[in-house]
């Protein structure tokens, strides 16, 4: 370079560096120089510490926190696994214990009380050498009362009958969350020791 050029550079690294030329030796020259290239080192091995034991606790917390949300969400599906089961169980007991042996009982009823109004109603009209009008008349009389006597028996059954209620399951207690997170190592073992290598 020029005299120009380096007597500049010159005059900047006396002046960053705080050094006398005036004063100092070459020999204390280079024991600046290695005492500046020894801190290097232990800077840069402290911040591969730092940053080792950084990804440590952050890899600890995540582990623990994924941990958490899995028996989370573990608890609430047996929960509702144990609900919808308790539903199906009581809609099927209700439909096996009430609801089959009402339909079936009412269609039975209805054709028998069918028929044997419809008979009734032919004897009694025989009997009264009635018109075929009057006759109508006494099976809408006879279909009156029925419907009287059928709203009575409901309303009697539902007294008696109660459908029983579905009972939940327990609910399971959810995990709590965790108080202390993992504390880094030590030592970590991929610090880097090589003051001219990029820290981890």
């Amino acid at each position: 370079m020029s005299k120009r050029k380096y007597a500049n550079a010159a005059i900047a690294y006396f002046a960053e560096t705080g050094l006398d030329p005036t004063k100092e030796r070459p020999h204390g020259l280079a024991n600046v120089s290695a005492k500046v290239s020894h801190e290097t080192l232990a800077v840069r091995q402290q911040n591969a510490d730092i940053g080792n034991r950084l990804i440590s606790i952050l890899r600890g917390w995540e582990k623990t926190l994924y941990g958490f949300l899995q028996q989370q969400q573990a608890g609430t599906v047996n929960y509702l696994q144990q609900i919808e089961s308790n539903l199906l169980a009581h809609q099927v007991a209700v439909e096996t214990s009430y609801l089959a042996p009402m339909v079936e009982q009412l269609f039975k009823v209805n054709l028998e009380a069918f028929v044997i109004r419809d008979f009734a109603v032919q004897l009694f009209a025989k009997a009264q050498n009635m018109p075929a009008s009057s006759a109508d008349t006494q099976m809408q009389l006879v279909t009156n009362g029925r419907d009287q006597q059928l709203a009575t028996a409901v309303r009697e059954f539902i007294k008696t009958n109660n459908v029983p209620t579905p009972t939940l399951s327990p609910k399971p207690q959810v995990p709590a969350t965790p108080a202390k997170l993992p504390s880094a190592p030590s030592t970590p073992g991929n610090a880097t020791s090589a003051a001219g290598a990029t820290p981890k």
